[in-house]
């Protein structure tokens, strides 16, 4: 017997199906046009588009769409927060019931993306009469309607929301410290996001309570910009209080982060991935790290141009040691990052660097061999001499994906007319970055003897017409690469949108990714 269609002719599949095949779609366009296929399509969506709404703040009418939909969704006890006794009945105050309990689904509170949707539209929410009515009345202290929204908003979701995702930030206070509190609505938590900039004194009361009220936080992040140890140590009470801590990033200034970083001690038996970002962290903790048997991802990133680098001579960290997969260093000092790569173990896989010392090539000869993904910004390399970054991609028999980038327009032109004699037969994928010449890059391609099948370009130009013509002609002719990715930003786009006019309907879909193969056999 033929299986059953609906109107959009597909057929009507087991349930557990649809679950695996709903958990693979990203894209909330193609989620939303499922609703529509049938009741048990919209009953597995509904769930998956509210867990954690991303609305587009920048359109009005998708913020009032989002707000609109959860304030249908009040209670008596939320509609007395929205509005006074008098006006609680009023005939002016209903919106359309909604079809789902949407607070129900949500799993993740972005509370600064959230109270930015109020912002764009309390003004508008239902009808006229709706949102004048909204407390206060009073015109000069209108915006004060945006708190009184927020709040009824916050109880909406303590009342209903079993979260395991929280964002906050201190410019957006949060609007009432008993509402975040209650009920049992962060007992889940399992992935904080805080960003402290400046006085926020809700949020500070809150930080205080959290580690009584949740201590499953697997992933955190703290972005912490603000001169004040009291907050610091409040934050590292909420490291200590976690029972199993996988992932933790850190951002901000070393003398205002010192206890967030003494409190990772808390978390050494469990820590997978670590990323410092701006701290100037103190490498004699390194110990610490070290102490980390399961941590297999490592970032540490400063700010510092290159060339005032401090080149520091001190031995640290004797006995530690790592195994890891990932390791990220971008402008430290590069006798310590030939230590941490020595100390990295023999399993690392992936590798990212900008400076390059003789030292930092023995450390990973030595003890990088299995390195597969190796990412290299080669800007500002001193006199142009690339001789140690050759050694690197040549030592790594076993690499297989090559980035190469550079905002120093001449470095990766020069790089290339050397490399072509170094590569390894490993290698499969190519990525290259901003300031290139393409008459480089087809040199290099047909000096170029390994069997390369993907090439990524990331230009720091606006693509037309003429250079994607020249780009294909130089990667057609090499046989064995069979996708040329474009990777575009707004600064390297289309040049008003004259490319789309003078290409075919069928080039146009494959312009970021150009199926090569396809191309040579004359189908595009």
């Amino acid at each position: 017997m033929p299986k059953k269609l609906n109107k959009y002719n597909l057929p009507s599949l087991p349930s557990e199906t649809i679950d695996d095949i709903f958990k693979h779609i990203h894209d909330q366009s193609t989620l939303f046009s499922c609703l529509f296929v049938n009741r048990a399509w919209c009953r597995k969506i509904v769930p998956i588009l509210w867990a954690r709404p991303k609305p587009l703040v920048y359109k009005e009418r998708s913020s009032k769409s989002l707000i609109e939909t959860y304030v249908s969704c009040f209670d008596e006890e939320e509609k007395a927060i929205l509005f006074s006794e008098e006006e609680l009945h009023s005939e002016h105050l209903e919106l359309k019931s909604p079809l789902f309990e949407y607070a129900v689904y949500l799993k993740e509170l972005n509370y600064p993306l959230l109270r930015l949707a109020v912002r764009r539209c309390y003004r508008n929410l239902g009808s006229k009469e709706f949102s004048k009515k909204i407390k206060p009345l009073r015109p000069e202290v209108n915006p004060n309607r945006q708190i009184t929204i927020m709040k009824a908003l916050c109880n909406l979701f303590t009342r209903m929301s079993r979260l395991d995702s929280l964002v906050l930030d201190s410019y957006d206070d949060i609007s009432n410290v008993t509402l975040f509190t209650r009920g049992q609505c962060f007992n889940n938590l399992i992935s904080l996001r805080i960003h402290w900039t400046n006085f926020a004194p809700n949020m500070s009361n809150l930080i205080k309570k959290l580690p009584q009220i949740c201590t499953g936080i697997r992933n955190l992040i703290i972005e912490f910009d603000v001169d004040n140890n009291v907050e610091a140590e409040n934050l590292a009470t909420i490291i200590r209080a976690q029972q199993s801590m996988n992932t933790f990033e850190l951002i901000g200034t070393y003398n205002r982060v010192s206890s967030i970083l003494s409190a990772l001690e808390s978390q050494t038996e469990s820590l997978t991935c670590v990323k410092f970002s701006r701290i100037k962290y103190h490498w004699e903790s390194l110990d610490l790290l070290g102490k980390c048997s399961k941590l297999r991802s490592l970032d540490i990133v400063s700010y510092l141009p290159t060339h005032q680098v401090p080149d520091e001579s001190t031995t640290v960290a004797k006995g530690a040691s790592f195994s890891l997969r990932s390791l990220k260093l971008l402008n430290q000092s590069p006798k310590l990052s030939a230590q941490v790569i020595r100390m990295g173990g023999s399993a690392l896989k992936s590798l990212s660097l900008n400076i390059v010392t003789p030292e930092i090539v023995s450390s990973i000869l030595r003890s990088g061999t299995r390195i597969t993904h190796l990412y290299l910004d080669i800007s500002e390399t001193p006199q142009l001499d690339f001789s140690q970054h050759l050694k690197i991609i040549g030592g790594l028999r076993l690499l297989s994906y090559l980035r190469i980038s550079s905002t120093t327009p001449g470095d990766i032109n020069n790089l290339l007319s050397v490399m072509p004699s170094v590569l390894p037969n490993t290698l499969r994928h190519l990525d290259i970055e901003q300031e290139f010449s393409l008459r480089h890059l087809g040199l290099f391609l047909n000096a170029c003897g390994v069997p390369l099948e993907e090439l990524t370009l990331f230009p720091n130009t606006a693509i037309d017409t003429g250079f994607l013509t020249e780009i294909i002609d130089y990667v057609k002719d090499k046989l064995t690469i069979k996708f040329l990715y474009l990777n575009l930003s707004w600064e390297s786009g289309l040049v008003n949108k004259r490319i789309t006019r003078e290409m075919t309907e069928e080039l146009q879909k494959n312009l970021f990714v150009v199926d090569l193969e396809r191309l040579r056999e004359g189908e595009i």
